[in-house]
């Protein structure tokens, strides 16, 4: 989370100066070692928060799939139902069903989507935006680390980010000078569609 990844910095800088001058910090309680377990202290909440995150967003996508599945079976469920009561669709109201209609059916997405990452505009994180898709679902967006800032070339691993309806969010968990690439694709019932290119941006 950003706000721990900001306080992991500020203990980082201040054990790299009392280490600096150790001579002057002699008997005082903040040792380097004692600033050390804060930091890991921190960085551990930071990785449970994110693995949590990252599961319940997986947990969400599950979520999702499961319902398009079991939605398919109610469909054909009705479709029989409205075979049997075609003479009287009076009695569908005793399945709970209304008069029928067309059934929706999905195309699966064929479009590589294109994303828009800019500057929050609290000067923290990002806001990334990506052209709605016209029989998209939903989005699935990965995010990867590059090891170099200024290398916009080398796509690092990417893993799962995000799974949402919305075209457009914020990315707030970002550090000052690293360099994050992301990559989304459409969602619906018949499929993904491919992987737009990745992006990248450093703050």
């Amino acid at each position: 989370m950003k706000y721990l990844l900001d306080l992991i910095n500020v203990f980082s800088n201040l054990k790299k100066g009392i280490t600096t001058y150790s001579s002057l910090w002699t008997g005082q309680a903040y040792t380097p070692d004692y600033i050390q377990s804060i930091i890991d202290s921190l960085q551990a909440s930071n990785d449970e928060l994110d693995t949590l995150e990252t599961s319940v967003s997986k947990k969400k996508k599950e979520a999702r799939l499961l319902e398009s599945t079991n939605q398919a079976i109610a469909d054909k469920i009705i479709k029989i139902t409205y075979g049997f009561h075609a003479d009287k669709p009076e009695q569908l109201i005793d399945y709970g069903i209304k008069l029928p209609k067309t059934p929706e059916t999905w195309n699966r997405p064929e479009t590589a989507l294109t994303i828009t990452i800019i500057d929050d505009t609290d000067g923290v994180g990002f806001i990334l935006t990506t052209l709605k898709d016209s029989v998209a679902k939903n989005y699935e967006w990965e995010k990867g680390q590059g090891a170099n800032p200024a290398d916009t070339n080398t796509i690092p691993e990417m893993k799962f980010f995000k799974y949402s309806s919305k075209t457009s969010f914020v990315d707030d968990d970002v550090a000052k000078g690293v360099r994050y690439f992301y990559r989304v694709r459409a969602v619906n019932a018949a499929g993904e569609g491919p992987w737009s290119e990745a992006v990248s941006r450093v703050q």
